[in-house]
């Protein structure tokens, strides 16, 4: 993944993950760690573009996390990245193993980025009805905050707006880039690799049938043209099941998420004759 800036002088500082001494650790916090054989203390270094990295100081490989952002978005990785607008925020760290470890911890962290307009972070959305077609989605607000938008797909084609749908003629790896324009003329652009896969095994008149709206979605989800005895999951992308539906005899499925943070989850669905996979987002 690359970012690739123009117009904008912008001092970028290269952070090694590698060494802790690099990050910041803040000194406003507050914990709970009654008894605790273990710390929840981390550290975390903040980007130009609102992407911050966190790492905690325990390197125990059988203690477990869960944080939260203070945004609304959680993670069950050891050391996530997460993208905030600018703001001050409360980050907390629970490290726990399920015996004598367990720890809470909170930082708070200021994010004040100089990008301009926005760094346009997307995300491919690969579609159920056509698998070679995908849907591109600004995952951090940007659209608020840009004039225009342009999108080179990687294979030739380009397209304008906020959310374009690409759908690709062959397999293959390709690089997608989004550009965000300001009414200055400044341009931030952003660039992710987008991998379309040989499809094998699956029955594509059954797979073309079923179809996951909105997307993005806010208060729920439809998953629609079912056929019966699937065991539909909505999951995070680190894999932690947050919602489960099991369909009888239906055509369609709605879930709530309106207990569910904004980010980027994953739609299973397991039957007798489809198995497949979609990424969804959450944007309230």
């Amino acid at each position: 993944m690359r970012k690739i800036l123009s117009n904008i002088a912008l001092a970028v500082t290269t952070i090694s993950l590698s060494s802790l001494s690099s990050f910041a650790q803040s000194g406003n916090s507050s914990s709970v760690n009654s008894q605790s054989l273990c710390t929840a203390d981390f550290a975390y270094a903040v980007d130009n573009y609102g992407m911050v990295t966190f790492r905690p100081v325990s390197t125990d490989p059988n203690v477990y996390y869960n944080w939260e952002f203070g945004d609304g978005g959680t993670s069950g990785a050891a050391s996530p990245k997460h993208y905030f607008l600018n703001g001050s925020y409360k980050v907390c760290l629970n490290a726990f193993d399920g015996n004598q470890c367990n720890a809470y911890l909170c930082h708070t962290i200021n994010v004040n980025t100089n990008s301009n307009p926005c760094t346009p972070i997307f995300i491919a959305i690969q579609s159920l009805s056509q698998v070679n077609s995908y849907s591109f989605a600004l995952y951090n607000n940007c659209a608020t905050s840009a004039l225009s938008y342009a999108w080179s797909f990687g294979d030739g084609t380009s397209a304008a707006g906020v959310n374009p749908i690409h759908t690709y003629t062959a397999t293959g790896v390709y690089n997608v880039c989004a550009s965000a324009y300001d009414s200055l003329g400044n341009v931030i652009t952003w660039c992710d690799n987008v991998i379309v896969p040989v499809v094998l095994g699956v029955n594509e008149n059954t797979a073309a049938k079923i179809s996951v709206y909105p997307n993005p979605a806010k208060d729920n989800i439809t998953i629609n043209n079912l056929i019966g005895n699937e065991n539909i999951q909505l999951s995070t992308i680190e894999g932690r099941v947050v919602n489960q539906v099991i369909n009888g005899d239906g055509q369609k499925v709605t879930m709530d998420l309106n207990e569910l943070p904004n980010g980027v989850y994953i739609i299973t669905v397991n039957g007798n004759i489809v198995s497949t996979q979609e990424k969804v987002m959450i944007n309230k």
